[in-house]
This record gives structure tokens, sequence and C-alpha cells, in this order.
């Protein structure tokens, strides 16, 4: 994406600041304690993502931490963008605004989904049936949440944004908005599959048990040098991970059910045999 989000711009700020700050083996009290600041709290919030820096705080941190040129000049650049004005309301439970400010920024995302389809996967009658249920939004803020959730799918019409799943068979056969919504569905993932920066794999019922069974999570790399987060979302939260282990375990998992699943060519095999089966009936 070209302009990702200032929210997206701070959390990966945030991430390498506290790589290099690591780096230079300082903890949070002496960073604090370097810049003038007066509580050791806004270190964490800055390395989070959660307060933005003003430019002079940017370039006393690189040269606290001994940044190279090439560093500097990165940290620098990121700290212009966190400070843009954030966009609008997103209609998106709060937890869920990060996801969506990191898909934007990311270069690639890894997708393992078992019942429910990812956003950048639905298509507007799929996503409208979800809202609906939710029951929390208005009618009109249905209408303009769906209409963002398919325009998030745009950059999946370039090449700069790589996109892996992994989809269980069961996010197939689950009968979300009924049958003719599903059939468009399924239609809607053939064509998102046939992209040249998509990769679909199904995980048949077959394959039993498996590091990532009764999972739903995310993997994105974003920025150079690569940060990569891990979000995975339950009802009323999320939780986002950027450092080991839990990186690791995560993308483990991810790579496990990948070696596990149909390869691409067997998942749209299948995929097209569910249409053909559908369009029959």
């Amino acid at each position: 994406m070209a302009n990702p989000p200032p929210l997206a711009r701070r959390i990966e700020l945030g991430a390498l600041l506290r790589t290099y700050r690591e780096r230079a083996g300082l903890d949070l009290g002496e960073v604090a304690h370097a810049l003038g600041w007066t509580y050791v709290q806004k270190v964490g919030l800055v390395e989070s993502g959660k307060r933005k820096l003003a430019a002079t705080e940017v370039a006393a941190l690189a040269d606290l931490f001994r940044l190279t040129a090439a560093e500097r000049e990165k940290v620098i650049e990121l700290g212009k963008e966190a400070r843009r004005r954030d966009p609008g309301p997103a209609f998106a439970a709060d937890f869920a605004q990060t996801y969506i400010a990191l898909e934007a920024a990311a270069s690639h995302i890894k997708l393992y989904a078992e019942e429910l389809l990812p956003g950048l996967l639905q298509t507007e009658d799929y996503a409208r049936t979800l809202l609906e249920e939710g029951g929390i939004l208005s009618p009109d803020e249905i209408d303009l949440a769906v209409a963002r959730r398919v325009e998030r799918q745009r950059q999946l019409s370039g090449p700069a944004l790589r996109l892996s799943i992994v989809l269980s068979e069961s996010a197939l056969r689950r009968q979300v908005g009924g049958a003719s919504v599903m059939q468009r569905q399924v239609d809607h993932i053939r064509e998102l599959a046939s992209l040249p920066n998509v990769t679909l794999q199904l995980l048949p019922f077959a394959v039993g048990a498996h590091l990532a069974l009764g999972t739903w999570f995310h993997v994105l790399h974003l920025g150079d040098p690569v940060v990569t987060f891990v979000y995975v979302e339950a009802l009323t939260e999320s939780d986002f991970y950027d450092r080991p282990p839990h990186t690791e375990v995560y993308t483990l998992a991810f790579d496990r059910a990948q070696r596990a699943a149909l390869s691409p060519a067997e998942s749209l095999a299948v995929i097209d045999d569910h249409i053909r089966q559908h369009t029959m009936e």
C-alpha cells in the first residue's frame, strides 16, 4: 500500500526502536533519563506504537542507540509518517484497528483460518451477514464497514502484497448467509486464488491433528528491515506478538499446516469441484 496509516508506522517504528535499544544494552529507565522524560512508561508506550514521537525525539534516540546512517534515515522517515493525521473511524472493534493498520503496511501476510474466512477474502454479502449477526452497528455503519472491508482487498490486485493462505475445509462448508451467499463466496475465493501474488492451500478434514488446530491467526511481515507480527483474535479482544518465542511458534504452526495442506493446484481442483457441485444443485 502506497500510504499505510500512521498507526502502522508507529508500531513499526516502536518495534525497531526496541530492537535498537536492546542491541545498545539499555533499559527503559536509562532511555527515559537520557532523553529527559519524566516518566519511564513513555518508553514502553513508544515501543508499543501508542505514543507519537517528535522529530527531535527520534533524532535523540538515533544518537543514543548509535544507529548507522541507513538505520537513522529509516527511523526518521518512519517518524515522519507516524506523525501524519490518523484517518477517520473504520467501524471495526478497537482491538482490530491495529491489525487493519498493519495489514495495510504489510509486504507478506500468512493467514491460517478454520471456521471463519478472513476479511481479505470475504465478499460483501458474507461480510454483511457477519456484521449484522453482531447486532452492534447501525445499518449505515454496516454499509460503511462492508465498503471498507472490500476496499482493503484492493491491495491484492497489485504485486506489493504477498498473501499466503491455509484454509480449513470447514471454512468452505460453513453456510454463512445461506447457500447462495456461500456459492458467490467460493467463486470469489477461486478468483483470488488465481492472482499471481496469492497462494491458497486447503487443509482437508482427513489431515487430523496438527500444531495450528483450533487456532485462527495471521503472521504479518512489514518494513525493511523486516518486522514480524502475529495477530490472534477472539470475540472481545486480540493479542499481538512481535517477539520470540511467540512469532517463532506461530510461524512454525503455519509452516506445518502449509506442508500438511493440499498443494495450490490440488486446492484449486477441490474448489472447482465444489463450485460444479453447487452449480448443478
